[in-house]
């Protein structure tokens, strides 16, 4: 009976609540910020293109990054996401996410769908999802500086998503940190042509399928409501509320 009381005190030094163990894992927590600058515009060939600035964020404990590695350039990537630990040290999980590149015009690495976008009737349906389908994500901008462990400068940058004859690519988004696409980037826009009038809303997530390991996935989307009316041939758009941000 002694031993056991003598047991329980030491796990009760061992474990204190709200320290952290050597080897807890400090993981990103993705999410939206809101959506902002839309607008809509006409292409060359006449596709009338949904068009607006999205921003991915991290306000987890640890940085999220994504490392792919392959041994030529004939060969295929080998994505892991590296996922930081309280005593230093970093543990290698095997993601499935792909790398794309460019697409957008952009001569370097995308990591493939780590943001969605739909536009969706408020009445239900999907009636259009956006063209960009990889991305390339650093620091663009400091979001949430107050989070412990957020760094006062950037730590990712964009020349580390690499180029065509990169053997290794590193990606990540540092805590309280933000990756901002604009709605001018190649490919920020979802296609309303022939959509009628009325209200929608559009919906920006991060890693919808799962992908990555993250503190929350609950809180990994946000929206933004509209309502799009053309008169003489153009369609204006009509902010009516936002949903939440991380």
């Amino acid at each position: 009976m002694l031993r056991r009381i003598g047991l329980l005190a030491l796990a009760a030094v061992l474990f204190v609540p709200g320290v952290a163990s050597a080897e807890e894992e400090l993981r990103p927590d993705l999410g939206m910020a809101p959506l902002t600058d839309l607008k809509v515009t006409t292409s060359p060939t006449g596709q009338q293109q949904l068009r607006f600035s999205a921003t991915i964020v991290n306000v987890g404990r640890g940085p999220f990054e994504v490392e792919a590695s392959r041994v030529s350039v004939d060969a295929p990537f080998r994505v892991v996401q590296r996922v930081a630990r309280a005593d230093g040290s970093r543990a290698d999980v095997g993601v499935p996410a792909g790398l794309v590149y460019g697409g957008d015009g952009h001569d370097h690495w995308h990591i493939r769908d780590l943001e969605t976008y739909q536009l969706v009737r408020l009445d239900g349906g999907v009636v259009s999802v956006a063209a960009k389908a990889g991305f390339c994500f650093y620091d663009t901008s400091s979001y949430r500086r107050s989070l412990p462990g957020a760094p006062r400068s950037k730590v990712y940058l964009e020349s580390d998503c690499g180029d065509r004859g990169s053997l290794t690519v590193t990606m990540g988004l540092s805590v309280g940190w933000a990756d901002r696409y604009a709605s001018t980037l190649p490919d920020q826009f979802v296609d309303i042509t022939g959509i009628p009038d009325g209200r929608y809303r559009l919906i920006a997530t991060a890693d919808a399928q799962g992908h990555f390991t993250e503190a929350d996935r609950t809180n990994n989307a946000t929206w933004v409501d509209l309502s799009l009316t053309s008169r003489n041939g153009r369609t204006s758009v009509r902010v009516l509320a936002h949903g939440p941000s991380a």
